[in-house]
């Protein structure tokens, strides 16, 4: 037994490199470490080697759930080529991507472009929204017959050719299938961002970074996924809408939903979406998955249609953390054509982000709990925060040890009291104006700062996030500096861009943002409604965006990630933890839960061609977001969401219909006994990549909580 104990210690002090390519038994262990190990003579060895052996060829290859290492492994035991695995998942595209909302098609051009109704059990997605196969590419080239564009087939026909000679993988995706939102450039197909946008030519002229170093990895772009046009809503003039594969009647996680419903549903293995917002996050905890967005300086955002100039980020989606590690690896560092992805040299890990999943423990990890994200606002949101006080239970279970402020409890206080008065001050003045005198406002912040029992109670990291940021011309400039690089002959600018589309449009709803085309006009003109003073009379003015400023938006940033590293550092954390959101799948078309809990209203008056107005803004004083947490989104910090469950009960949105067909919040209804998935997050320091791998994965391992969707499984004689 000494010799075994030993054995285990020598185990722990090989290096990773020469454990990795040692053949494992059940027990992890190396099989010439249990040669040395063995304190019993030959005979046990040779039967654990024999049952290694039968274990070997009883093992067969299954699509649905599959990882890279299940992939991997059948390659090298010749039970699968990448060839084949591509004609596998086109076959499940073939019978699960079809249309699942109800709508009138126009004529003209075969789009919905009107309201659409919801459909229960529709068994279909329509997550993706081109076929990287011949003939089906490229609207603007239907010929399609450039050798230098092999299609998904012809290169997984090249992959198997390769392996096959060399009896090595071309790299660590070697012929993994994958989805890519439509809002990522790739050169030899359709990309625009979900529009029915008339490009001269649909294509890009090159490869979005992450696009090219995903085939330089060996993986194979199979489709592009549908997103909300425009990254906004869950649909796209182009691709139609997507529907969640748990509940089709239900929104798959708006933004980036396309790439969320095709990996839940095992239409490819993992897809890249993006957020700016909750736009990664919201569909992987709508779709049971694992998402990762990383650092915002570690992914390259180029070729990828900007919204925002710091908070666009790409998201990784997979079933399991080990394979998004796997993609993060591949995809992550230093791009010049993106200038502050310079910030990740340096600070990546010399061994494999992959690595760092491998045998996972959350024994001593220190987690904080974010209790300021898991209180029930409504009966909405009671069921996702009982799932997510289970989760801590878990990591409880699984040794972590928790530092919880209680349930009515705030982790963040005491940083906020001390760091806001300074870091922050313009928010803070501007929303608690009847706190500051007239005159100045740095003695009642010198107040805040020497008793911080004086700072008001609102002043939460609810409101941090809520608060307006003061960001102008952001969306405009972004658009315009992606389309004069892709320097299309046609679309040119944000103005053409919008002269050369069709775009599908629905009355107002209440929670769901605007149709395309209004949400691009936003971009070009600001629109202030006011009264008259005089007479109450509305009037609304329009006035050309003209200028950029983002000031207030990196301040925000860099607040948020002053107040996260001050909270773990007073309390030595690794991770923060929280359910990534507390509102489940809402349903298509209808009004969302509302995202301000509490709010003033503040009035001035404005004079305008010598008539006077009256000005009336909104002053949130505490928020939550119904899509996803955006504490991740807006400090531009790495998090990782992981499946914790599913709901037992759902409460939905009445809608209120008016005369003109909007949509506004109505009562709550329900419960209704639905199954949807929830998830947590774990959330970490800049470039904590490796920390919050390790931390997911045990969480992963130890509970297991994602189950596929019932409606989408294995067809029949698929392997």
């Amino acid at each position: 037994m000494k010799k075994f104990e030993a054995g285990l210690e020598m185990r722990k002090r090989w290096p990773l490199a020469v454990r990795k390519n040692q053949p494992r038994l059940n027990t992890g262990a190396p099989a010439c470490a249990l040669l040395r190990w063995s304190a019993f003579g030959v005979l046990p060895v040779v039967l654990m080697f024999s049952s290694l052996h039968a274990q070997a060829e009883a093992w067969r290859f299954h699509l649905e759930e599959a990882t890279i290492a299940d992939v991997h492994r059948a390659f090298k035991a010749k039970q699968l080529t990448a060839t084949q695995l591509v004609n596998l998942y086109l076959k499940r595209i073939e019978a699960y991507n079809g249309t699942c909302v109800k709508g009138v098609v126009d004529p003209a051009t075969g789009l919905q472009l009107g309201d659409i109704t919801p459909v229960e059990n529709a068994g279909q997605t329509h997550a993706l929204i081109t076929l990287n196969l011949r003939g089906e590419r490229s609207r603007s080239d239907p010929v399609d017959n450039d050798p230098g564009m092999p299609d998904a087939q012809e290169v997984a026909r090249a992959l198997d050719a390769q392996f096959a000679k060399t009896g090595k993988l071309s790299g660590p995706l070697h012929g993994i299938p994958f989805a890519v939102k439509d809002q990522f450039d790739t050169r030899d197909m359709r990309s625009t961002s979900g529009a029915a946008a008339n490009y001269a030519n649909d294509r890009p002229p090159r490869d979005s970074e992450v696009v090219a170093r995903l085939r330089a990895a060996g993986a194979i772009i199979l489709a592009k996924a549908n997103m909300g046009e425009y990254a906004s809503g869950d649909r796209s003039t182009f691709g139609g809408t997507t529907c969640n594969p748990y509940d089709t009647s239900r929104s798959p996680g708006r933004s980036s939903g396309g790439p969320g419903a095709a990996v839940s549903a095992n239409l490819v293995m993992c897809a890249i979406g993006e957020e700016g917002g909750p736009s990664a996050r919201n569909p992987t905890a709508n779709n049971s998955l694992v998402g990762i967005v990383a650092t915002n300086t570690l992914v390259s955002r180029s070729g990828l249609v900007p919204f925002y100039l710091m908070r666009d980020r790409p998201g990784v989606l997979c079933r399991k953390v080990e394979d998004a590690a796997a993609i993060l690896g591949a995809i992550a560092g230093f791009d010049p054509k993106d200038p502050i992805t310079a910030a990740s040299v340096g600070r990546m890990p010399r061994e494999t982000y992959a690595s760092f999943a491998e045998n996972p423990s959350l024994k001593g990890a220190r987690i904080g709990i974010v209790r300021e994200f898991m209180q029930p606002f409504t009966k909405a949101d009671e069921d996702s925060v009982r799932i997510a006080n289970e989760a801590v239970a878990d990591l409880a279970r699984l040794g972590a040890v928790l530092v919880d402020p209680g349930p009515e409890g705030q982790l963040f206080k005491d940083a906020i009291a001390e760091l806001v008065p300074s870091l922050d001050t313009l928010p803070l003045v501007s929303t608690f104006k009847e706190l500051f005198p007239d005159g100045g406002h740095i003695e009642k912040l010198l107040e805040f700062s020497s008793d911080q029992s004086s700072m008001p109670a609102d002043v939460t990291l609810r409101w941090l996030l809520g608060a307006d940021t003061s960001v102008s011309g952001e969306a405009l400039y972004a658009m315009n500096r992606y389309l004069q690089r892709r320097g299309d002959k046609v679309i040119k600018d944000v103005e053409t861009l919008i002269e050369n589309s069709i775009f599908y449009t629905h009355a107002p709803i209440d929670g769901v943002p605007l149709p395309p085309k209004g949400r691009l006009e936003s971009n070009l003109m600001r629109t202030e409604r006011l009264q008259k003073k005089e007479d109450g009379t509305p009037f609304t003015r329009t006035t050309p965006v003209t200028n950029l400023d983002i000031r207030g938006g990196i301040a925000r940033q860099a607040v948020l990630q002053f107040l996260v590293l001050k909270v773990m550092a007073d309390h030595n954390l690794d991770a923060l933890v929280y359910p990534t959101k507390t509102v489940p799948a809402p349903l298509l078309g209808a009004p969302t839960e509302p995202a301000t809990l509490r709010a003033v209203s503040e009035t001035s008056t404005v004079t305008i061609d010598g008539v006077e107005y009256i000005r009336t803004v909104e002053k949130v004083r505490d928020a939550r977001d119904p899509l996803a947490w955006t504490l991740s989104s807006a400090g531009g910090l790495p998090a990782i969401a992981v499946p914790a469950g599913f709901t037992r009960e759902v409460y939905d949105r009445a809608a209120v219909v008016g005369a003109d067909g909007s949509k506004k919040t109505g009562d709550l209804v329900g419960p209704k006994p639905i199954a949807l998935p929830a998830s947590i997050d774990f959330l970490g320091r800049p470039f904590s990549e490796p920390v919050l791998i390790r931390i997911a994965a045990a969480y992963q391992n130890g509970t297991r909580r994602r189950r596929p969707p019932k409606s989408f499984g294995p067809l029949p004689g698929e392997p």
